[in-house]
């Protein structure tokens, strides 16, 4: 007959922290989709702009006149912009994603080089997903943390329940 596994402090610190962050894989395929439109766009930018101004659209007179620009430097230069302006998109997604870090003594949200927050065993008191959003409570009862977080929220759940914290529902 089997008996439920309990597990010992010792076997419960040589585990490893379970981590939610964008791997350099995920970064190169958002990078490669944001610099694939932004040179899409910027060869496809005068059929774009006879296209919009068939439209009521917000800026629709701008971009018509932007793309009657023909000169030879123009139309090379707009898919190298475009790339640019995709490169920048690629820093800006990667930066606005929120690292989650599940250790066994201390739950770090956010980036190391960039003041994380840090909510030691002892003072955590429960987790859960509020409106998507996870939220982490401490002993007192005050809101240490609620926002978004890298990770698909099954993974979360299993992250934090399996090293005993507490996980509730609302």
């Amino acid at each position: 007959m089997d008996q439920p596994h309990h597990e010992s402090d010792s076997s419960r610190k040589a585990r490893t922290a379970t981590t939610f962050s964008l791997r350099t894989g995920d970064v190169i395929i958002i990078g490669i989709v944001c610099i694939g439109i932004g040179v899409a766009l910027g060869f496809f930018l005068p059929a774009l702009g006879s296209f919009a101004a068939r439209f009521p659209i917000p800026f629709g007179d701008p971009i018509e006149k932007l793309s009657r620009f023909d000169q030879p430097w123009v139309v090379a230069a707009r898919p190298i912009i475009g790339a640019a302006l995709g490169i920048i998109a690629t820093v800006v997604i990667s930066m606005s994603t929120t690292p989650l870090c599940v250790d066994d003594e201390v739950i770090t949200v956010g980036r190391e080089n960039d003041h994380p927050l840090r909510i030691s065993r002892e003072s955590f008191s429960t987790a859960y997903f509020d409106g998507g959003k996870l939220t982490i409570l401490t002993s007192g009862g005050h809101q240490a943390y609620k926002g978004d977080v890298e990770g698909k929220k099954d993974a979360i759940v299993e992250a934090f329940t399996s090293r005993g914290y507490r996980w509730g529902e609302i």
